[in-house]
C-alpha cells in the first residue's frame, strides 16, 4: 500500500457511485454460490471471474455480475452482501455510501421479490452502521438494456414499497444503443414519488447529448461518468454554472482500452473535466472487479491524472455537496471531514519532507 493510498484511507469521505453486484468480493460470492447451489467456473474465481485483463484486453464484467445476482436468493444473502461491502468501505474511510442496485435483475434472474431484496440490504446496512459507523442508502437502478416497460414496473415496486433508505433512481449497464430518453416515463414517475435522480451517461464514448437529455428530460440532479461532456463546450459551461456534480471513475474501462502512456493522463476526460472546472469527484464503481477501492480512487486522481493534493480536497468537497443528505448533515461533514483532511495532509507533507531530508 502506497503512502498516498494510506493517507486517503484516513480521510472520512462519502462514496456515491458504487454498484452492489460489482462490490461483492470473491470470498463472499464463493460462499453464497455454494449455499444456493450456483455453479462457478472451474479454477480460481479471482482468475476466472475477477481478472482485470484477459488476453491483453479488459475483461467484460457482465457475466460475473449475472453470476453474483443468481447467487443472492434469500433475505439474509442480501444482508450478508450489504454488510460485507460496507465493512470494506469503512476500512477505506467511507462514512456514507449511496449504492446502486438492479431490482429487475434479481426478479428476472433469480426470482427474488423487490421486498425481499430491499429489506435484506437494509438489514445489512443497518448492522454495518452499528458495527463500523458507515451509513448506507440505496438507489434502485434501471437496466437500460431492458425495456421501458420493465423499468417502469421497477419504479412502481419502489413506489409501492417505500423505505427510508431508498432515496433515488439511477440507470446503468451498456449505454450504447440505449439512450436515456427510452426511460423518460420511469423518471417522471420517480419524480412524482419524491425520488432523487441520477443516470450513467457519456460513458462508452456516447455523445454528450445523452448528458443533456438526462438533465433536461429525465430531471437528473447528478451525472455518473459524463466524460463526453468535454466534447460539448456550451453544455460543459452550463453544467459548471449550475454546479452539476459528476461522479467519475478513474478505473473506467473505456479509456483503459483507448488511451495509453502519456495520453492516459493528458487526454483522459477526467483530467479535462477537472481543468474545465466541472464538479467532479472520484468513486470506485466495482472495486474488486476494477482492482481498486474508494481510497485508491482518490489516490489515482494524483498518480494517474496529475491532480494535486489540494485538488483532491476540492473533489472531497464536491462529493459532500453531491450527497443526497440534509443541509445540516452536509455542513457538519464539510466542517469535520475537511478539517480531518487538512490534519492528515499536514502530517503527510511533514512526513514526506522529513523523509526527503533524511533520504
Amino acid at each position: 500500500m502506497t503512502e498516498l493510498h494510506e493517507f486517503f484511507r484516513t480521510v472520512p469521505k462519502p462514496e456515491l457511485h458504487l454498484h452492489l453486484h460489482g462490490a461483492v468480493e470473491p470470498e463472499t460470492l464463493i460462499d453464497l454460490a455454494k449455499k444456493n447451489g450456483v455453479p462457478l467456473p472451474e479454477g480460481d474465481v479471482r482468475e476466472t471471474l475477477y481478472a482485470r485483463k484477459s488476453g491483453g484486453e479488459v475483461q467484460s464484467i457482465l457475466p460475473t455480475l449475472k453470476i453474483i445476482c443468481r447467487s443472492m436468493v434469500a433475505r439474509d444473502d442480501f444482508a450478508r452482501v450489504a454488510y460485507d461491502i460496507q465493512k470494506s468501505a469503512a476500512n477505506c474511510g467511507v462514512r456514507y455510501r449511496e449504492i446502486f442496485w438492479n431490482p429487475t435483475d434479481h426478479a428476472t434472474i433469480a426470482g427474488v421479490s423487490y421486498e425481499t431484496a430491499v429489506d435484506g440490504l437494509i438489514d445489512g446496512m443497518a448492522a454495518a452502521e452499528t458495527d463500523f459507523g458507515i451509513v448506507g442508502r440505496l438507489i434502485p437502478s434501471i437496466d437500460r438494456e431492458g425495456t421501458p416497460e420493465a423499468a417502469f414496473e421497477m419504479v412502481e415496486w419502489v413506489a409501492e414499497h417505500p423505505r427510508d433508505a431508498v432515496i433515488g433512481l439511477g440507470m446503468d449497464y451498456l449505454e450504447t444503443g440505449h439512450p436515456p430518453e427510452k426511460f423518460w416515463k420511469s423518471y417522471r414517475l420517480a419524480s412524482k414519488h419524491g425520488l432523487r435522480r441520477t443516470a450513467h451517461a457519456g460513458e462508452f464514448l456516447e455523445p454528450a447529448r445523452n448528458v443533456e437529455t438526462c438533465l433536461d428530460l429525465l430531471g437528473c440532479e447528478r451525472i455518473d461518468h459524463g466524460y463526453t461532456i468535454t466534447d460539448a463546450p456550451d453544455l460543459a459551461a452550463r453544467c459548471i454554472d449550475a454546479g452539476i456534480p459528476f461522479s467519475v471513475v478513474p478505473t473506467n474501462t473505456t479509456y483503459i482500452k483507448t488511451l495509453a502512456g502519456a495520453a492516459f493522463r493528458n487526454e483522459h476526460p477526467i483530467r479535462k473535466m477537472g481543468d474545465l472546472g466541472l464538479r467532479i469527484f472520484p468513486n470506485s464503481d466495482d472495486p474488486p472487479l476494477h482492482h481498486t477501492d474508494p481510497a485508491r480512487a482518490y489516490a489515482d486522481m494524483i498518480t494517474e491524472f496529475g491532480f494535486t493534493l489540494a485538488d483532491t480536497r476540492k473533489f472531497l468537497g464536491n462529493a459532500i455537496d453531491a450527497a443526497w443528505v440534509d443541509d445540516a448533515t452536509r455542513r457538519d461533514w464539510k466542517r469535520d471531514w475537511l478539517a480531518e483532511f487538512d490534519l492528515q495532509a499536514a502530517r503527510l507533507q511533514s512526513h514526506s519532507k522529513n523523509g526527503n531530508e533524511h533520504g
